[in-house]
């Protein structure tokens, strides 16, 4: 009893919290300030990573942690910056809060796949840091905020992926939502390491998405900002390849975003479309005619040449 007592105190964790089954030292490893909390009146269940304290945790290799509490890495009160979160095997969890009151957050998927079953909120009051390598993978429910200069980074192969709503809609806010002037960065080793998942449209119907027809579909709000603040497109940047530039810059969002996986829908034409009124950007997707579609319209063309010839010669 003594021993476990002297653990309690070692990681902050209350007793209650610790009886929880979610928690398991062969899948999550905590150091440091770490706090499970069974009910919030802000965030419900959560895990605190950084509380009063410096903290981290990760998520051991070649291991599966599924838990119903919400993450917080790095939050109030104190500066002890920064806390650390760690994907090296699967995590499955509910909604990601980074970078709280004066305390900076750091998450880093490295080779890892980490499954946000609920709204990724990536610089709550102070930046935050995601970065995805190694071939990680990152997929969210919900809305990805970006705010306060927070950057995100994708290397080699590794994925970003927004699950649609199955009437086709990104999330509470849209696929990437600003919240404020100071924005955030994407740096993207190419286009296709952004995903979206929209395999489970091709069968729907109806979808507040539009218009909805086997040649066409419009993914609206892909990027959307906080429009009682004001927001703008241009404060959010996107560096792809090397290439940087500005979301309200449709020209370099077609030229060099293109490229974005949409699973369900690989073999139709992308392009960006953005409204300056309400400074949101849409993906609006084509069908690509068939190889066969191209010879059909080349017979017709030619065939009515023929047609308008012989008239011509007998006139």
């Amino acid at each position: 009893m003594n021993n476990l007592m002297t653990l309690l105190k070692t990681f902050t964790i209350p007793a209650l919290s610790f009886l929880i089954p979610v928690f398991t030292y062969a899948e999550i490893q905590l150091t440091g300030a770490c706090y499970y909390i069974e009910a919030d009146s802000k965030y419900g269940k959560v895990l605190k990573i950084g509380y009063k304290g410096s903290g981290s945790a990760t998520v051991q290799a070649n291991t599966t942690w599924n838990t119903e509490y919400n993450i917080l890495v790095g939050c109030c009160p104190d500066n002890y910056s920064p806390a650390i979160f760690k994907v090296l095997g699967t995590a499955n969890t509910k909604s990601v809060y980074v970078s709280g009151k004066i305390r900076d957050g750091e998450c880093y998927v490295e080779g890892g796949t980490w499954n946000c079953n609920g709204l990724f909120y990536l610089g709550q009051i102070t930046p935050g840091i995601l970065s995805i390598s190694n071939n990680g993978a990152v997929s969210i429910t919900d809305t990805f905020y970006m705010n306060y200069g927070s950057t995100l980074s994708i290397g080699d192969t590794s994925t970003l992926t927004f699950r649609l709503e199955s009437d086709g809609t990104f999330g509470t806010n849209g696929g990437i939502h600003v919240f404020n002037d100071l924005g955030g960065t994407f740096t993207l080793s190419a286009a296709s390491n952004l995903v979206i998942d929209a395999s489970n449209l091709a069968s729907t119907p109806t979808m507040r998405s539009r218009p909805t027809t086997e040649q066409s579909l419009i993914l609206e709000d892909f990027i959307t900002v906080e429009r009682k603040y004001a927001k703008t497109l241009s404060t959010l940047t996107f560096s792809v390849g090397g290439n940087t530039f500005k979301a309200d810059d449709e020209d370099a969002l077609n030229k060099h975003l293109s490229g974005i996986t949409v699973l369900g829908f690989e073999d139709y034409a992308k392009n960006f479309v953005i409204d300056t009124e309400n400074q949101t950007v849409a993906l609006h997707l084509s069908k690509i005619p068939e190889p066969s579609a191209f010879g059909l319209f080349a017979g017709t063309v030619a065939l009515g040449i023929v047609c308008v010839r012989r008239r011509r010669s007998r006139a």
